[in-house]
C-alpha cells in the first residue's frame, strides 16, 4: 500500500524482498539490542530493539504476533491494509501487530522498544481449549497506544529472565505465553469476548466427569493433571468449565469433598482415638491439614464437631 508519506520521512526504506510472512528474529537483525531467541523458549519470544529512523515494510506480515511496549518517547506512522494510523508513543504504550497482515510503518524519530513474538498456533490452542473458540473465529486486533499493565508486566518479566536465564527461564517463559494469550483472547479479539462465550457449555459431561473421579479418588493424592485426564481436556479448560459449572476450581470442589467426608466419619463416631486417622483416610496430610480446612468450610474444629 502506498500511502501519501511526508518526504522527510523516506529516509531509510526496508522492504522485505519476498511477498511472504516473515521470521521476526530475521527483521533488521541489527537493530537487536538483546533477544530470547537463543534460549529456544516455548511459543514466546521477548527482544529489545532500538530502530533509526526511516521506513520498514512487512508486504505479507509477520509469521508472529507481535506485541510491542514502548520504552520511549516516539513518533510512528503505521499502514496496514486500508487502516492508516499517527501516534504519539510514550513509555509505556502498548501496540499489536496481528500475525500475517500487512503493515507498513514509518517513523522520524529513533524508536526503542521490547517486541514479544507469540505463535498464533499457541493462541488458537489456548482460545480452543480455554475458551471453547474455534480457530477459525479467533481473529486478533491490531492496537496502537494502549496502556496494559498486565503485558507491561510480562513483558518486564520476560527480559529479566532473558538476561538472567537459568533453569527456570523456560517454564516461566511458558506460563507468561499462556498469561499473555489468555489476557490476549479476553481482550483484544474482535467479538467480545461475552458474545461468545454465551453459547451452551458444550463438555458439560467433562465436569461431571471430573466430580466423579474426584469423589472415587479423594482419599489419595490428586493433582490437576489427573482430573484433567480423566475428564479429557486440558487442565485450562477444565479449570474454566469446572468453575462456570460448580462456581469452585477442581482443588476447591476437592478439598470440599475431603472435609465433608471427614464429618460423616467423625458424625458416625470415627477418629474418636485419632483426627490424625481421620485425616490420612480423606486425603489431607495431617491433623493440622484437616483442621485448617475443616473450619475454613464448616466454621468449625473437628474437635468442636465431637464435643
Amino acid at each position: 500500500m502506498n500511502a501519501p508519506y511526508p518526504p522527510s520521512l523516506l529516509r531509510t526504506v526496508t522492504r522485505h524482498p519476498y511477498p511472504a510472512p516473515v521470521q521476526p528474529s530475521t527483521i533488521q537483525p541489527e537493530s537487536v539490542r538483546f533477544s530470547s531467541d537463543a534460549l529456544n523458549w516455548p511459543h514466546l519470544n521477548i527482544g529489545r530493539r532500538e530502530i533509526e529512523p526511516g521506513s520498514l515494510e512487512l508486504p505479507a506480515g509477520a509469521s508472529q504476533h507481535l506485541i510491542f511496549v514502548s520504552l520511549t518517547k516516539g513518533h510512528c506512522i503505521r499502514s496496514s491494509e486500508d487502516e492508516l494510523t499517527e501516534s504519539d508513543f510514550e513509555a509505556g504504550h502498548v501496540s499489536i501487530q496481528p500475525a500475517l497482515r500487512p503493515v507498513r510503518w514509518e517513523s522520524d524519530m529513533p524508536l526503542s522498544f521490547e517486541v514479544m513474538c507469540l505463535e498464533p498456533a499457541f493462541l488458537h490452542k489456548v482460545a480452543e481449549e480455554t475458551f471453547d473458540i474455534p480457530a477459525s473465529e479467533l481473529q486478533l486486533k491490531a492496537v496502537n497506544k494502549q496502556r496494559d499493565p498486565l503485558i507491561t508486566d510480562v513483558a518486564n518479566m520476560l527480559s529479566r529472565e532473558a538476561l538472567n536465564s537459568d533453569s527456570a527461564s523456560s517454564l516461566l517463559a511458558e506460563s507468561a505465553a499462556t498469561q499473555l494469550a489468555v489476557h490476549l483472547v479476553r481482550h483484544y479479539t474482535e467479538r467480545p469476548l461475552q458474545e461468545r462465550l454465551g453459547r451452551p457449555a458444550r463438555p458439560h459431561r467433562a465436569v461431571v466427569r471430573a466430580s466423579e473421579f474426584i469423589h472415587d479418588n479423594y482419599a489419595r493424592g490428586l493433582r490437576l493433571a489427573d482430573i484433567a485426564e480423566a475428564a479429557h481436556l486440558s487442565p485450562f479448560h477444565l479449570i474454566r468449565l469446572f468453575r462456570q459449572s460448580t462456581g469452585k476450581t477442581p482443588h476447591q470442589y476437592l478439598i470440599q469433598v475431603r472435609v465433608n467426608k471427614a464429618r460423616s466419619l467423625l458424625s458416625a463416631g470415627a477418629g474418636s482415638g485419632s483426627l490424625a486417622d481421620v485425616a490420612a483416610a480423606v486425603g489431607f496430610v495431617d491433623q493440622s491439614h484437616l483442621t485448617r480446612h475443616f473450619k475454613r468450610v464448616l466454621g468449625l474444629t473437628p474437635k468442636q464437631l465431637r464435643q
